[in-house]
């Protein structure tokens, strides 16, 4: 666990390999099968939230919030490993969660694409956010567009630009023209990985190559003064 802490420290994020327990991504799968009523298995749900995404982007906006809520993904924020970091990053024994919820890439989806940003931009106010990232449904890979990290740049303050997006996010783009000093790392992952990176580490959506709409959950862990000094 140093060695993830110095890591964390060092490069503004870490992975560590096989720390949630099969029980509980199952877990998080029923409730998708409950909220979406199909089939409990990841084609079925992917194609559902396709189909609600297209259909209705109100309720497929709920149903990713709604299930940040649920009890296994606040046991996974809970596990040790996972915690036991958040805490020694954060110099702090209580840790509040906020903006939990589900992430989807399809490459046909512009609007749910972020471009290089530090999550400092989102949470101007607070001193450190950490963010943990994973996949629930299948691996993440280049192929599939998952997260890429520019190592060790929260150690750098970064300029970004708000970027308004038609039926979208608006963004706090960062130029990658910027970030030419960075060596780009893609958070390859599978089922029971995780990543967490820090407030000011700079990251993007990576490009979904693989015809398969690509699905993740994040939750960002802060200290009171952080999650109530959150936005502006």
């Amino acid at each position: 666990m140093s060695s993830n802490n110095q890591e964390l420290n060092i490069q503004g994020y870490t992975i560590l390999k096989n720390v949630i327990p099969m029980e509980l991504i199952s877990s998080i799968q029923s409730y998708a099968q409950e909220f979406l009523k199909c089939e409990k298995n990841a084609s079925s749900i992917i194609q559902a939230m396709s189909e609600l995404e297209i259909l209705d982007k109100e309720k497929f906006y709920s149903f990713c919030i709604e299930m940040g809520k649920i009890l296994p993904i606040t046991q996974i924020a809970s596990i040790s490993s996972i915690l036991s970091l958040v805490k020694r990053v954060l110099s702090n024994e209580n840790i509040y969660l906020t903006d939990v919820g589900i992430f989807y890439n399809k490459i046909d989806v512009t609007r749910l694409q972020y471009d290089w940003h530090t999550e400092k931009s989102y949470f101007p106010n607070a001193n450190e956010v950490i963010t943990l990232w994973y996949p629930w449904l299948h691996n993440v890979n280049v192929d599939n567009g998952t997260m890429i990290v520019a190592d060790a740049s929260h150690k750098k303050i970064h300029t970004a630009e708000k970027i308004s997006v038609k039926d979208g996010l608006t963004q706090m783009k960062i130029k990658e023209a910027d970030l030419e000093e960075f060596h780009f790392t893609p958070c390859t992952l599978e089922l029971g990985d995780v990543v967490l990176f820090k407030l000011n580490t700079v990251h993007k959506t990576g490009v979904n190559k693989s015809g398969i709409p690509r699905t993740t959950i994040i939750t960002r862990f802060t200290d009171y003064q952080g999650i109530t000094t959150t936005k502006n």
